[in-house]
């Protein structure tokens, strides 16, 4: 569910139904009989990402982690599933970015390497998920995605963070780039942020810290 809170989290309220496939076999423990695996690796039916359009307050994307993705255009009065028809079951929405550009313009990032796919999932949609475009054309098949940011500025402006790089695209996706400057490592980048003020971009990698790239 989408709860929210309107007192600093003094108090909350649920928005939403139940925003997942749900299904019973994946919200029990699983293993063998006598040495269960208890770390939820293998659980789902969770809501794994969430975005507020910038743009247009009340615009909210919720996606889950088997394979759903909604939209509410009301302030979660209403969801609508948006799901891209080739998503795919158990397909986990690891980052979802709605523009700050235009409220009807959304980016996400997904992976499934759960399920021993390590492809690049990457949709955009400028109709409120009515239809989705695939824009991971010339991205390598085995670097899996975890999060993509657009452009404070610039709208064309597109950084994409993955299990091995750090790439982007001056054109909303159609060409992408990969980053080697600054002697910077291969590693996971796990999140991906622009300053607001300085416009710097700052990345969050996984057990090789943080990073600042003066944009």
């Amino acid at each position: 569910y989408v709860w929210r809170s309107r007192n600093e989290g003094a108090s909350w309220e649920r928005i939403s139904g139940d925003l997942t496939k749900g299904d019973p076999a994946t919200l029990q423990r699983t293993g063998g009989p006598i040495h269960g695996e208890m770390t939820g690796a293998e659980w789902y039916a969770t809501i794994y990402a969430f975005a507020e359009s910038p743009k247009q307050a009340g615009v909210l994307w919720a996606g889950s982690d088997d394979g759903m993705i909604h939209v509410s255009r009301d302030g979660g009065a209403t969801w609508t599933n948006v799901t891209p028809p080739a998503y795919g079951k158990f397909t986990r929405t690891a980052h979802i970015d709605a523009s700050p550009h235009d409220a009807g313009t959304v980016y996400v990032a997904a992976n499934r390497y759960q399920q021993d796919d390590y492809t690049p999932y990457l949709w955009k949609s400028s109709d409120f998920g009515k239809t989705w475009t695939r824009i991971s054309e010339g991205l390598p098949d085995y670097d899996c995605l975890y999060v993509i940011r657009e452009g404070e500025q610039n709208p064309d402006l597109l950084y994409l963070g993955s299990e091995m790089s750090l790439r982007f695209s001056l054109d909303r996706g159609k060409t992408w780039v990969k980053y080697r400057g600054m002697g910077f490592p291969t590693v996971a980048i796990h999140d991906v942020q622009v300053h607001p003020r300085d416009l710097d971009l700052i990345i969050g990698t996984h057990g090789r810290s943080i990073w600042t790239l003066p944009v």
